[in-house]
């Protein structure tokens, strides 16, 4: 401690700014301690308690005969009065029963007419819509079409249809795996969506950057766009055709599907037809999605050419323009997976090749749903009544779930007005409430507790980050029911009863959980979850899960902003300190050097802390875009990652300033705040690599 005995301050009742500074510095770190402890505590809390959530939707079974006119009407209203409502733009819908198109209905605008083009209403014949990811179910047709031609095998490597080195270090891939979203990869989410003038040829689309392998294959659901279009590659390279070419000859001609491509851009005379997307109808269009990823989403179509598809998948065609044989359409259609691969997620909804297995409690159901930016889609089949449904919405509409409530709205009531009658309701709603086999085995309500995260994330780069959002809690409730909150597809909490020994339905509904558990040394907690047939919720880590970390990180940075907002005083305090000193006389100059040392070890340690920060804020700005489908270059993520890496490196002179701090008896305002500095750093520095902000990817 530097003192200077040759002249004595007089008594003041001003408190000198250094000790100002200190108290301060300790005050804020006491009161962000005292937040976050609060906010913990709260959450806890509500961990604990029993929720209330609301009651799913029950089937209303109509007994409704499936005539057009009935169709029309039930449409008309069940869409049509739906569109304004829900700020949704417009709707097209088709519908197919006994082999023909029973009826297709356009409600509301392709064009709003807020651009530079008039408004024009939707023609389901005419105006084409973006189908999304139910254009995976179209590109995995020609894959089998290749497959039953003997020019393609389900359960080969693909390596050896591909021109590039794929790097899969927990096991080969199949077209199996790729088509039932097992392949083990990461999410991609970089590049997914672009704007006219970004596209990209296929092959640069699977080669340039692919995803990290993090799952050994067959073994874990995880919804794949790149799976689905590497697929998409391995038919264009095995055919000599390229991928839309492939599409337009041996599916679209064939089938009669005259107003549907996966060309980007579009031809003119489809472009023309093409609908608008919009976030919702007080808004303008945005430029037309440029999918990069084309066998995945990019297909564009009509109502009308979507019933001829589903007349395809149905075996209704004439055998002139069928797409695959009966046996190869009854392969698609039944789970492409079993219990060698999926273990006890057997038990739950299973991939059919590429088609969701939608199935419901007396009705066999298979379909695909698809969603870009602005454009929703599903389309559902149901063989056993050899009736299909088509929808497509060119909208978002002005709430989170519009789009998603109505298209549950659409697809539920088509299915429950006509496809099922009151008395077989009432039976399979008696018999189904429990399993065949015991639910009293396996895994019990307290086994599912705890945080999980989605198997859809980047795993190996940044977009780790992002397993922050979208975190899903399991909570177990005194009559052996389940909690999740939110629930799949969801906002809101769902309640979960067990009906088998490793199987979970949704009380009053028809969603189901699969479990998985580790299996070692007798533990039955739950290690996974499956749902929705491709997706899989898998336990967090302590480390991993938002409601332990984010009060650490949060905490850290008030610390550390704490600590920049007294940097500044500090500096102040110091000058005027050093012109005391001058006017003290020369009896100080020798032990000058020492507080310069230690000022310049301090400096460094705030300029890292500034640096975490500028970075924090920068990943937080990354996320944001990241979400949006917003591209983000190369070099802004390198540079964030340099200014963390500043950060990681000021734990050095943080660590020298406390020690020195504590060696010097500075007092406990200093102390504690310079600890907390350096705590702070090492719990950020941690936080940055757990979450991979400091990786050798950036491509995510």
């Amino acid at each position: 401690m530097i003192t200077t005995p040759t002249r004595e301050a007089p008594p003041s009742r001003r408190r000198h700014p250094r000790l100002l500074v200190r108290k301060s510095l300790a005050a804020a770190a006491v009161v962000a301690l005292g937040v976050t402890l609060a906010g913990c505590a709260s959450g806890a809390t509500g961990a604990t308690a029993e929720p209330a959530p609301p009651a799913p939707p029950q089937h209303q079974p109509g007994g409704h005969s499936l005539t057009q006119d009935d169709v029309d009407t039930w449409l008309d209203g069940a869409v049509g009065s739906a569109l304004q409502t829900t700020g949704i733009p417009g709707a097209t819908v088709s519908v197919v029963a006994d082999g023909k198109l029973l009826t297709a209905r356009g409600y509301g605008m392709a064009d709003t007419g807020t651009g530079e083009t008039p408004a024009e209403a939707v023609d389901p014949e005419r105006t084409l819509f973006r189908v999304g990811s139910v254009s995976k179910v179209v590109s995995a047709t020609a894959v089998m079409q290749l497959v039953e031609q003997g020019d393609l095998d389900l359960d080969t490597d693909v390596q050896q249809y591909l021109d590039f080195d794929l790097d899969t270090p927990k096991g080969a891939v199949t077209l199996r795996h790729l088509l039932t979203h097992t392949a083990g990869f990461e999410e991609v989410i970089a590049g997914l969506i672009g704007t006219p003038g970004s596209e990209k040829t296929l092959r640069e689309a699977v080669s340039e950057a692919p995803p990290a392998q993090v799952f050994v294959p067959g073994t874990t659901p995880a919804y794949s766009n790149y799976g689905a279009t590497l697929a998409g590659y391995v038919a264009e390279r095995v055919s000599g055709v390229p991928f839309a070419d492939l599409l337009q000859k041996d599916v679209f001609d064939r089938a009669g599907m005259t107003s549907s491509s996966f060309a980007q851009p579009l031809p003119a005379d489809l472009d023309a037809r093409l609908a608008h997307g919009y976030p919702d109808d007080s808004k303008p269009a945005v430029a037309t999605e440029v999918v990069n990823a084309a066998p995945a989403g990019a297909m564009s179509a009509t109502a009308t050419d979507m019933a001829r598809f589903m007349l395809a998948q149905l075996g209704d065609l004439p055998d002139d323009q069928a797409l695959l044989q009966p046996d190869t359409l009854a392969e698609m259609h039944r789970p492409a997976l079993d219990a060698d691969d999926l273990g006890t997620l057997v038990a739950g909804q299973r991939m059919d090749l590429a088609f969701f297995d939608d199935s419901t409690p007396g009705l066999a159901a298979f379909g695909h749903d698809g969603d870009t930016q602005v454009f929703h889609s599903a389309m559902r089949m149901f063989p056993e009544h050899d009736t299909g449904i088509f929808l497509s919405m060119n909208g978002s509409g002005r709430s989170a779930t519009a789009s998603l409530d109505l298209r549950t709205t659409v697809l539920q009531g088509f299915a429950d007005r006509y496809l099922r009658d009151a008395a077989a309701a009432d039976s399979t709603d008696a018999s189904d409430s429990t399993d065949s086999t015991d639910s009293t085995d396996g895994p019990v309500a307290a086994d599912l507790a705890g945080t999980y995260l989605s198997s859809r994330s980047p795993v190996t780069n940044p977009g780790a980050l992002l397993a922050l959002s979208g975190q899903t809690t399991i909570v177990p409730r005194s009559d052996g029911t389940v909690a999740v909150s939110p629930k799949p597809l969801g906002v809101t909490t769902g309640v979960y009863e067990k009906v088998g020994t490793d199987l979970w339905r949704e009380v009053g509904g028809d969603a189901l959980l699969a479990t998985r558990t580790a299996d070692t040394d007798g533990d039955s907690t739950v290690e996974a979850i499956s749902w929705g047939a491709s997706f899989t919720m898998l336990r967090a880590q302590p480390w991993q899960a938002a409601s332990a970390v984010l009060p650490g990180v949060v905490l850290a940075v008030v610390v550390l902003l704490a600590s920049m907002i007294v940097w500044p005083a500090t500096a102040l305090a110091g000058v005027g300190r050093r012109r005391r000193d001058l006017r003290a006389g020369p009896s100080t100059g020798a032990v000058a050097t020492t507080p310069r040392r230690r000022d310049r070890t301090l400096l460094l340690s705030r300029l890292g802390q500034a640096s975490t920060l500028l970075a924090l804020v920068g990943w937080a700005v990354v996320a944001v875009q990241a979400m949006s489908f917003a591209e983000v270059s190369a070099v802004t993520l390198r540079v964030l990652q340099g200014l963390q890496l500043l950060g990681v490196v000021a734990i050095v002179p943080a660590a020298l300033v406390a020690w020195q701090a504590v060696r010097e008896r500075r007092g406990w305002a200093v102390v504690t705040g310079r600890v907390l500095v350096l705590v702070s750093l090492v719990v950020l520095a941690g936080f940055a690599f757990g979450f991979r902000l400091i990786a050798p990817s950036v491509s995510f």
